[in-house]
């Protein structure tokens, strides 16, 4: 029986939705005053992309983020107002642009996004003989526009970022005082309602904790962890001097991190070599564990205040990462995709190639609104390898709804200059609510902001819904046949297909065994939809083998053997899920429950990347199992123990799946 999948969208918070849309407003009203439709248009462009990167839900370093998104916008409006009047120049221009924007990927999906909206950015700027003022003018506003929105962010943080910084500080403040207060008494216990607290914060629904990193989870689950050891280290002690300096010192750690600021990044360092000196003076059974106390100590530093040597004579010159450093790293991730196998590579040239047919085509053939060719091509095309024509046509279906109803609003209200731009903030206010829905709502409500922002002046007429209409389609033809000229190799597609196929199960294997130990809103709905979400990358996993079958021996031999470890784990679900009980049970311990999200967390990993298939950490994976079976002892629930041994074999089966890997060179 195929169980039902229910969607439930989420609206992004709406404090900073209204943030970014002031933004906008103010930015499109100063570059109507100073520089006029053309110039406000790329401005509310560069500020609405600035305010959609701002929303991203990161801990540390958004401004940082929002202002090197403001340099790229500037950069694609000087590109566009310098060369825009010069039609094979231009043409070339975008190429380039569009080349670099579709490696962007190799680095992240938001900085693919990101950088495909430059690229959109860059294409609908309209052709101006260019100036010292009017270039100018257009690319400092486009600048400010990032600026306005990074200021914003500074003056009116999103009230989740507020929660998320007092929640950290409150829970590594009372992790060093219950530490010292172990030290002094081991009898007494970690006070859990601040981390409870904390991960409340931090976490808004499974399927969004999903999509984030290991190293935002970590932001949460790190002082869980803590505390688990912190308790166990007072409980093995039993007040030896050893364990009560051991956890005095790990006090003078956490009382460091618990405040952030600049003044303490030295005051943590010399905590930490302290705390490492007198690590040094445990043994027996206290040494594995204050060797654990020691490393999430060392990850408890490094997560705020930034990158840091894991030596601890250098904690005390912690800095955040430099920008060459950043650099660098950017540069190696897309040279590791310069290879003619890589998703990104031919997304790269599929989006290069398009773009540039779709500029000369508009400026050659003189289509009128010929810039929705180009920018349909940046808005549909993306690095997948899945579903690729089902996803462009309904991205086109979009952009053609978005385009028939601005043009019938302008058709009723003849909207120009502050009123278009209105129209233009209501809409993306529009994207902001339908962006959970799916990409056929998100292209509509972009495309209809896109009519008012680059008809700001009004001066468009009746035709102009076919012209738009046909140059939409035009650039819709031109990303589906650049997915048939440049196809994704067969191969890759199936590492891909099996990256997804092996995250999906993972994920459904993490929703059963966490409703083991937590009260879950609605069970059955949760396990249903992971479920399912397993029988789709199935169906599209087979059809990938179907398609790129081969005679090779270690390619069948894969197969076979990522076949038969896939089914493995799914019988090792169901027998789990068959044994759920109701309510998880009440003597489970707090240790024992902590093990367990430990190992759910990675066992659902960072999220999935376009230039490389999904893998699972096998190390941490078996890490976490062994916490699991060594925090079971003593407890002879035997629904507990199905839970661990359940886990022992999803925790081989997963291991086998990446030997295997590593054995050949087929998919992994």
């Amino acid at each position: 029986m195929i169980k039902g999948l229910v969607l439930r969208p989420t609206m992004p918070d709406v404090g900073g939705v209204v943030r970014g849309l002031l933004g906008v407003l103010l930015v499109a009203g100063a570059g109507l005053h100073w520089g006029g439709p053309s110039a406000a248009g790329a401005a509310a462009g560069a500020a609405a992309i600035a305010g959609a990167t701002a929303l991203q839900d990161s801990p540390r370093g958004r401004i940082q983020v929002v202002l090197g998104v403001s340099a790229v916008m500037g950069v694609a409006v000087l590109l566009a107002s310098t060369f825009s009047s010069y039609g094979s120049v231009f043409t070339v221009v975008v190429a380039l642009w569009c080349f670099l924007a579709g490696t962007a990927w190799a680095v992240s999906a938001n900085a693919g996004v990101i950088a495909a909206a430059g690229s959109a950015l860059l294409v609908t700027l309209p052709p101006t003989e260019p100036t010292w003022s009017s270039v100018g003018i257009a690319t400092g506003l486009a600048v400010a526009g990032g600026l306005v929105q990074a200021a914003l962010v500074a003056i009116w943080p999103r009230r989740r970022w507020r929660v998320q910084h007092d929640g950290l500080a409150r829970a590594y403040r009372s992790l060093a005082a219950d530490a010292r207060s172990l030290a002094e008494d081991p009898t007494g216990h970690v006070d859990q309602e601040p981390l409870l607290w904390l991960r409340d914060a931090f976490t808004l629904t499974d399927v969004q904790a999903r999509r984030r990193p290991l190293t935002y989870r970590a932001w949460y689950g790190l002082p869980e962890r803590i505390s688990v050891t912190v308790t166990a280290i007072a409980g093995k002690s039993k007040g030896d001097d050893v364990g009560s300096r051991v956890l005095s010192a790990a006090s003078d750690v956490l009382a460091a991190v618990a405040e952030p600021a600049r003044s303490q990044r030295e005051t943590a360092g010399y905590a930490m070599g302290r705390f490492d000196a007198v690590a040094l003076t445990a043994d027996g059974l206290e040494m594995a564990l204050v060797q654990r106390l020691s490393k999430q100590l060392r990850d408890a530093v490094q997560l705020r205040f930034g990158d840091a040597s894991p030596e601890a004579a250098d904690l005390a010159q912690l800095r955040r990462p430099r920008l060459p450093a950043r650099v660098r790293s950017i540069i190696a991730a897309i040279r590791g995709q310069l290879v003619w196998s890589s998703p990104v590579l031919r997304h790269a040239v599929r989006l290069a190639s398009a773009t540039a047919i779709g500029v000369a085509v508009a400026r050659f053939a003189d289509v009128p609104h010929g810039y929705w060719i180009p920018l349909t091509v940046v808005m549909v095309l993306r690095p997948e390898t899945a579903h690729t024509y089902t996803r462009c046509v309904g991205r086109v279906a979009g952009n053609v709804i978005g385009i028939v109803v601005a043009s019938a609003v302008i058709l009723l209200v003849h909207p120009t200059g502050y009123v278009a731009v209105a129209l233009a903030v209501v809409f993306l206010g529009v994207a902001y609510a339908v962006s959970s829905v799916g990409y056929l709502a998100l292209s509509a409500a972009l495309a209809a902001a896109i009519v008012f922002l680059v008809d700001i002046a009004g001066t468009a007429g009746t035709a102009a819904v076919g012209d738009r209409l046909l140059a939409t389609l035009i650039g819709g033809a031109l990303a589906v046949l650049a997915h048939v000229a440049v196809p994704d190799d067969a191969i890759v597609r199936l590492r891909q297909r099996a990256g997804e196929l092996l995250k999906t199960e993972t994920d459904y294997a993490a929703t059963v065994i966490k409703a083991f130990v937590h009260r879950l809103d609605d069970p059955a709905e949760a396990l249903s939809a992971a479920w399912e979400r397993a029988f789709r990358a199935r169906a599209a996993f087979e059809a990938a083998a179907g398609a790129s079958w081969s005679q090779d021996r270690p390619f069948r031999r894969w197969l076979r053997s990522y076949r038969t470890a896939l089914n493995a784990v799914t019988a090792a679900c169901a027998a789990l899920e068959a044994s759920l009980p109701g309510q998880p049970s009440a003597t489970l311990s707090r240790d024992f429950t902590a093990a367990v999200d430990s190992y759910v967390e990675a066992l659902c990993g960072d999220p999935a990347t376009p230039g490389s298939p999904w893998r699972v950490d096998v190390a941490r994976l078996a890490e976490a199992a062994q916490r699991v079976r060594a925090e079971l002892s003593g407890n002879d629930d035997a629904t507990t123990r199905v839970l661990v041994t359940e886990i022992g074999t999803i925790t081989t089966q997963l291991g086998n799946i990446s030997a295997e890997a590593e054995r050949t060179s087929a998919p992994s």
